[in-house]
Order: C-alpha cells, then sequence, then structure tokens
C-alpha cells in the first residue's frame, strides 16, 4: 500500500514539474526538481522502476524544453536543460547504488535470520556495551560479581527457547545472571577474556530453566571486534545433557565391571582366602580348649587361662582384619579419592594374595620406603590394580622351572611415585605385548581379558600410566606411574 502511495505521489509530482516546467516564464533549471521524483520511485525498491522513472523524466525534460524553446540554436535554456539531464542521470545511478546495497543488505539480514533460527545450536545475542563501560573505571575482579546483571539479553533463537523451556523470545528478555546458576565458575574467564581483548572465550557450565531445572551446557563466546562496534556479543550453546547422562552410565559400567573384575580376581584366591581364614580360627578353638584344661584344674591357674584368653581375642581380631579387607576389596561404594600412603598400599594389596604367593612357590620382596610422598586416589581401585598385577605374575610363573621371584618397589620420581612389579617368568611375546590392554584379550585359556584393560583405565583415571616392558625369557615389568597429592589437586 505505502508503495503505491509513493508511485502515485511520484507521477503527480512529475507532472507538476512539468506542467511548471512548460508553461512559467520562469528561467531556469526548473527540471532538476525531477530528481525527487527518482528518489521517491526509489523508495519502492525495484530497480525496474527507478530505471523507467529516470527515463521519462529525460523525456519530460526534453518534451518541456522543445515546447519552450523549439530546435533553435543552443544557448542558456539549453545549458540548463543539460544540467538537469545530468542531475537526473546522477540521481538514477545513486539511486540504483542504494537499491543494490540495500538489496544486498536485506538478502544478508534474511540470510543470518534463516541461520539464527533454523540452526540446532542455541544462539543467544547479548549486549556487552555496559560491561565495556563500567571496565574503564573497574577492574574485572571488582566486576565480576554484578557484571551478569549489566549484560542484557537481546535475542535467542528457537534451539535456545527449547533448551530452557521458554515458549518465546518475546516472553525470554532479561539478563544473563537470570540464566546462570549460582555456583557457576566460568563467568570470571569470559569477563576477563573480554577485558582483554579476546575474540572468543569456551567454557562448559549450567543454565537455569525457566522451570528451574539445570541444563548442562558447553558454549562460545563470540566478542565485538572492537568498541566501535554495536556492543553485542554472540553465544552459541550445545545442550550436553544426554552426553553426561551417557558419561555416567559409562562410569557407572566401568565401576561395575571393575567390581566383577574384583569378584573374579577374589574367586581365583578363594583357596587362599580359606587358608588364611581358617588359620586364626583353628587358632581361636585350640586356645580356647586350652583355657578350658587350665579351668579345670585344680586349683585353676587363672593366668595361663587368662593368656589363652587374649590369644583368643588376638586371632579373633586378626579373622576380623582378613573379613574386613576382602569385605572392602569387593565393596561397590563410589569412588573415593583420599591420600594415601603408597608402603601402606603395598603391603594391603600383598597381604591379599600372600598365601596365593607362597602356594604357587612365589618369593615376594617389597621395597617401599615410608618416606614416599602420598597420592591421591581412591584405595579399593589402586588395591585392584596392584593385585591384578601380582596374581597375574604370579600365574606366569605357576609352570616355569627355576627360582619365581615377585618383586615389588616404589620410588619418588618428580612429582610422581613409581611402583614397579617385576616377575621372572617367561615374558611376554612381542606379538601379545601390543594386545595385552586390550579389552577382551587374553592370553589364559579361562580369561576374561578384562583385568589389564580395568587396571589402565582406573590408573589413567587416576592421572598415572601403566606401562609394561618384557623380553621372553626374562620376565615382565609393569611399570605404575602416579601422580603425588600436589600435583593431582
Amino acid at each position: 500500500m505505502r508503495t503505491n502511495g509513493y508511485r502515485v505521489s511520484a507521477a503527480v509530482l512529475a507532472l507538476a514539474i512539468f506542467l511548471f516546467d512548460t508553461l512559467s516564464p520562469l528561467e531556469g533549471a526548473v527540471a532538476v526538481l525531477y530528481i525527487l521524483v527518482v528518489f521517491m520511485v526509489a523508495r519502492t525498491g525495484r530497480r525496474t522502476e527507478i530505471i523507467a522513472t529516470a527515463a521519462a523524466c529525460l523525456g519530460l525534460t526534453l518534451l518541456a524544453y522543445l515546447i519552450s524553446h523549439g530546435i533553435g540554436l543552443p544557448g542558456s535554456p539549453t545549458l540548463r536543460a543539460l544540467v538537469s539531464i545530468a542531475a537526473i542521470g546522477v540521481a538514477a545511478l545513486l539511486a540504483l547504488q542504494n537499491q543494490s546495497a540495500t538489496a544486498t543488505l536485506v538478502r544478508s539480514e534474511r540470510r543470518y535470520r534463516r541461520m539464527f533460527d533454523a540452526t540446532r545450536i542455541g544462539v543467544m545475542q547479548e549486549d556487552w556495551s555496559r560491561v565495556r563501560s563500567e571496565l574503564a573505571d573497574t577492574s574485572p575482579a571488582d566486576l565480576e560479581a554484578r557484571a551478569p546483571e549489566l549484560i542484557r539479553i537481546v535475542d535467542v533463537n528457537p534451539a535456545f527457547l527449547a533448551m530452557v523451556g521458554a515458549a518465546d523470545a518475546g516472553s525470554f528478555r532479561g539478563t544473563v545472571g537470570d540464566i546462570l546458576g549460582a555456583g557457576d565458575r566460568t563467568f570470571a574467564g569470559a569477563l576477563a577474556a573480554f577485558a582483554r581483548g579476546d575474540a572468543h572465550f569456551e567454557g562448559e557450565t549450567e543454565l537455569i530453566g525457566t522451570d528451574g531445572r539445570r541444563v548442562p551446557v558447553l558454549f562460545a563466546i563470540t566478542f565485538p571486534a572492537t568498541p566501535e562496534d554495536d556492543g553485542n556479543a554472540l553465544v552459541f550453546v550445545l545442550d550436553i545433557t544426554e552426553r553426561r547422562e551417557a558419561h555416567d552410565a559409562l562410569h557407572l559400567a566401568q565401576a561395575e565391571l571393575a567390581h566383577a573384575a574384583r569378584v573374579a580376581t577374589l574367586g581365583e584366591l578363594t583357596a587362599s582366602i580359606a587358608h588364611e581364614v581358617n588359620q586364626p580360627l583353628m587358632a581361636v578353638v585350640t586356645n580356647g580348649e586350652a583355657g578350658m584344661r587350665w579351668l579345670r584344674r585344680e586349683p585353676p591357674d587363672l593366668g595361663e587361662v587368662e593368656t589363652a584368653m587374649a590369644r583368643v581375642i588376638s586371632e579373633g581380631r586378626r579373622a576380623s582384619d582378613i573379613v574386613k579387607r576382602i569385605r572392602a576389596f569387593l565393596s561397590k561404594a563410589p569412588s573415593q579419592p583420599a591420600e594415601l600412603s603408597v608402603p601402606s598400599l603395598i603391603e594391603e594389596a600383598s597381604a591379599l594374595v600372600e598365601r596365593e604367593l607362597a602356594r604357587a612357590g612365589v618369593h615376594l620382596s617389597v621395597k617401599a620406603p615410608e618416606g614416599l610422598p602420598p597420592v591421591l586416589g581412591d584405595r579399593v581401585q589402586l588395591q585392584q590394580v596392584l593385585v591384578n598385577l601380582m596374581v597375574n605374575a604370579s600365574q606366569a610363573m605357576a609352570d616355569h622351572p627355576g627360582n619365581r621371584r615377585l618383586a615389588v618397589k616404589a620410588w619418588a620420581d618428580g612429582g610422581k611415585v613409581e611402583i614397579m612389579v617385576a616377575d621372572t617368568g617367561p615374558g611376554i611375546a612381542p606379538d601379545d605385548l601390543q594386545r595385552l590392554f586390550d579389552p577382551f584379550f587374553t592370553t589364559k585359556p579361562d580369561g576374561m581379558g578384562m583385568g589389564l584393560a580395568i587396571c589402565r583405565t582406573t590408573v589413567e583415571a587416576h592421572g598415572g600410566s601403566l606401562t609394561v616392558e618384557s623380553v621372553p625369557p626374562h620376565g615382565a615389568t609393569f611399570r605404575l606411574s602416579l601422580p603425588t597429592r600436589e600435583l593431582a589437586t
């Protein structure tokens, strides 16, 4: 409707200029006023109409000149007509250039809007201009607490609205402080990056949805390039709820698998555990019977009875310690990182396999000085690694002739504690060595092939590494490297 109004107004104005130029006795470049007609038509945004209007204005200028002055010798009227024609041509050229630039801008805006609305990644447009103004007089550290309330959310796309559960963009207007959780730790880094003049900042945080739920997201902020820009930053947001749930499920599955491996390991040690538990129980029975005999004497020897009862209590506690150690090893409790003494860790793991090693005729030697720096980790998980390595070594030497020695040695190396488990077995074939830590790879007829894979995963989760060296037939050496508590934290 407005476009038709421009056309009608331009036609009326053109007719008025033509009549005035033809009938008025005034001498002047009246036809120059046709540039107004060209500019009015240019508001329609149609290239063909601009060209047609310019051509019509040129024609009316020539027609008015011929009616008023005829075809005579050139004079000042001719000069004025030429000036008008030049003005109309320049106006038309400018209008065409403006129309082309406007069309390009409109296409760009439509393309941007289509990408903004159609992308499945959440996008926010934020106004950081007030933060920039505040940073002129305040440091990022001093501004950190109130800066989120200064950043206005200008626009959001449908994907972001769906992410936070908002109905429409019109109802979702506020500040960054409205959507950031109270425990957010990434905004300080984003503010510092903006203050430094960085172009981008990336991080992981949680957004607060309109229903109060927390949405875990990865985000990337593109800051305005210069202070002269409009101050708007673009924030690209990716919902990682499913990824986090999958990550949690993976950790749960790994924990279940590790527990199954511990159960399987203890299954292999059943005979040794039964013997280890049976020893203190037999001692309890023996000392109990001795105490009864001392009581039946006339007179009862209470001193000997007291000694027997003390032995009963001691052996009962020993049996209890064995059961507690086994129960802890079989525990399915969540990972509980704590400061651990490496010598104690090795001693506890050795106690679990001591009888098995003795039964296989393996001599165990441990060298772990008390002055080693502590490590940060889960006691049960690291015990599982050591038990698995020692049991594997014992089984590898079971049918091997000659001396069967298992050496466990620990030492500090820079910011790490190294633990070596070396045996004198037949070693590991070069082809098997490459695949030793692969899941389900085993050289045992009845093995699951998960023990060493779980060991390496556990060690890497503690920030360490597990490697193996072997030159058959000179045994195998596993090296476990763990960061000390200072580096782990």
